[in-house]
């Protein structure tokens, strides 16, 4: 059974362990990344037992029957987790599930192993073995201060040590908490994120989410708000003047920083959900498709055709995005062709569908009708190759 044991690096980490950060304790933090490693138990002292952590604690899904308290008397119980070796993290790390995973992997392999950043902060992550942890098990049940112990332990066995794969830092003083609460904020971007996300819409959502995490909002209210702003964004362009529909690109910036704030949210509260990332998709392909629609109306107010082109564009959205999320194997983003048709989909290239909506709204407006058209027929692209990849994959299979 895999084990983790938060422990207590010096007499002030309890105190450091518990202050929030981002929203969320540390301590709290710690046993996230150790559960969400894979391990299967997580010890936690008793000096850190509090009522906000352990509502915090029950709110959280999937850690309520993962943790065990450990106090001076439950030594028996110490014994019994460290009889297979365990995982060592300190209380008040901040360190991440992948980090974590790789020493939790192996977890069966008779070998220490220790994470090379963590030793810079003398506050050793470790996995040790049966024998190391039995005789830790008096200090780890009473929550004594093992930092210095761990770390000659270290320093006098050849242990392997490995590079952190993700976010590995310790705060052993006050005025580390706010390096963790840099490292944290830093580190919300995804690897879907376009230069517009990365450069603009990321830079305000930050801030946006540093408010929230102090409020009672879930990241699904904060996707309903974002919903809100889309469907102004679309009012904004529908039957559309320049200045309307140059307010309208504003609106939907608007949009794109809460949409991204609910992510952020849901990372930094651990509040992730199935529902939450299929509601999130749903409103952004709504949007879009929305914006499609009044875009293709604006271009010929009172026209059936605009409109019926319209309609077309806003399902070719709807049917593209739902392939790229459902079906993402069947074009391979690396392929030349694959790879263009899934980016031409992406948020910075539809800033500039709106810019030249709006420029040519104020400066060519009889050429938006051409412009929807081209918009609805290159909607349709990524869908079509979609099947006509599944297509060809079954005839060279039959």
């Amino acid at each position: 059974m895999a084990a983790a044991v938060l422990y207590l690096t010096d007499p002030d980490s309890a105190a450091l362990a518990a202050v929030p950060v981002a929203g969320r304790p540390l301590a709290l933090r710690a046993i996230v990344a150790a559960a969400r490693a894979g391990a299967e138990i997580v010890a936690v002292p008793a000096q850190l037992r509090r009522p906000e952590l352990e509502r915090l604690l029950a709110r959280t899904r999937g850690l309520g029957r993962r943790v065990r308290w450990l106090g001076a008397d439950d030594v028996d119980a110490a014994r019994a987790l460290a009889a297979g070796g365990c995982l060592l993290v300190p209380a008040a790390a901040l360190v991440e599930a992948r980090t974590l995973a790789p020493l939790l992997a192996d977890f069966a392999e008779p070998t220490e192993t220790t994470l090379t950043e963590s030793l810079e902060a003398g506050a050793p992550v470790l996995r040790v073995t049966a024998d190391t942890a039995l005789r830790l098990v008096p200090a780890l049940a009473a929550g004594a201060p093992l930092g210095t112990e761990l770390m000659r332990h270290v320093e006098a066995t050849r242990l392997k040590q490995v590079t952190a794969s993700g976010l590995c830092f310790c705060a052993r003083t006050p005025g580390d908490l706010a390096e963790a609460d840099r490292l944290l904020y830093a580190g919300l971007g995804t690897d879907n994120d376009t230069g517009v996300d990365e450069y603009l819409h990321r830079r305000l959502s930050r801030g946006l989410t540093r408010v929230l995490v102090h409020t009672p909002a879930t990241p699904n209210q904060v996707s309903a708000l974002s919903l809100s702003i889309g469907l102004g964004a679309v009012w904004a362009f529908w039957d559309a003047t320049p200045l309307s529909a140059a307010v309208g690109v504003v609106v939907y910036l608007m949009a794109c920083v809460v949409d991204h704030s609910d992510g952020e949210l849901a990372r930094l509260t651990f509040q992730e959900s199935r529902l939450g990332a299929h509601l999130d998709w749903a409103i952004d392909t709504g949007v879009h498709s929305g914006l499609v629609l009044a875009m293709a109306v604006s271009a010929g107010p009172g026209t059936v055709t605009t409109t019926v082109i319209g309609l077309v564009g806003s399902a070719g959205v709807a049917l593209s995005a739902l392939f790229a999320r459902y079906l993402p194997r069947e074009i391979a983003v690396g392929e030349s062709v694959g790879g263009a048709l899934k980016n031409m989909g992406n948020r910075d290239l539809f800033y500039l569908l709106l810019l030249s909506f709006v420029l040519l709204r104020w400066l060519a407006p009889s050429a938006l009708p051409a412009m929807a058209l081209v918009v609805a027929l290159g909607s349709q692209m990524y869908w079509i190759a979609c099947v006509d990849r599944i297509r060809r994959g079954r005839t060279a299979g039959s």
